[in-house]
């Protein structure tokens, strides 16, 4: 399940979309002269997640949306909830048949993390910058079953039967991002992390990008 992130194509567009918000953002009426809420527990609370795509040979939609709470001082807890679909295209061969063959499946899971802004060290705009460290369960169904003299093979040599097989992956994630302000408690955040459990059934390739949209309550 391994995925070739576009690199370039990812922090350009991160960019792009960058300015284009904070250029909107100047027709909007500012909102600053009205009174600063007190920091209750809703204050405390932010909405968000990513969305991501992928076409080609894997073709891939992932849905995250998330929350998060800041605790004390600027250290966040949050939790994520994840849905992909993915298909490949080609990725095993049956020797049996001389044929190639196609799967999909659809993956759920979720994550836990702890995120650290650097604001009370800067005031600047490194204080957008953050660490992070997480925790990803998740689980999916694999039409094929390992099995030692299979017919079936996959492009790393590991023979297969057929038979459904629910595959587990936990994944550790550690890294950091910078979340660049576009509105009145709204944020754009670039992230990359490195995953400490990369595995055979693991869907990402280190590094790890992402790009999504933080909503402050």
């Amino acid at each position: 399940m391994k995925r070739s992130p576009a690199i370039l194509i990812f922090i350009t567009g991160f960019f792009l979309l960058t300015g284009i918000l904070a250029s909107a953002q100047d027709s909007i009426p500012s909102l600053s002269a009205k009174p600063k809420k007190t920091n209750t527990f809703w204050r405390r609370l932010a909405v968000g997640g990513n969305l991501g795509f992928q076409l080609g040979s894997v073709t891939g939609i992932t849905i995250s949306p998330e929350i998060r709470c800041r605790t004390i001082d600027q250290l966040y807890v949050g939790t994520r909830i994840i849905y992909q679909y993915f298909k490949y295209k080609n990725y095993f061969y049956d020797n049996d048949t001389k044929e190639f063959l196609s799967y999909e499946s659809s993956v759920y899971g979720g994550g836990i993390y702890l995120r650290y802004y650097l604001r009370s060290l800067f005031s600047n705009f490194f204080g957008n910058f953050y660490a992070h460290v997480e925790f990803e369960y998740m689980a999916y169904t694999r039409p094929y079953i390992f099995a030692q003299g299979g017919h079936i093979f996959d492009p790393y040599g590991n023979s297969f039967i057929p038979g459904n097989q629910v595959v587990e992956i936990n994944s550790i994630f550690v890294g950091g991002g910078y979340s660049q302000p576009i509105g009145n408690r709204v944020s754009l955040d670039l992230m990359i992390l490195f995953n400490l459990n990369d595995s055979y059934n693991s869907p990402y390739s280190n590094p790890i990008f992402r790009l999504g949209v933080g909503v402050g309550l």
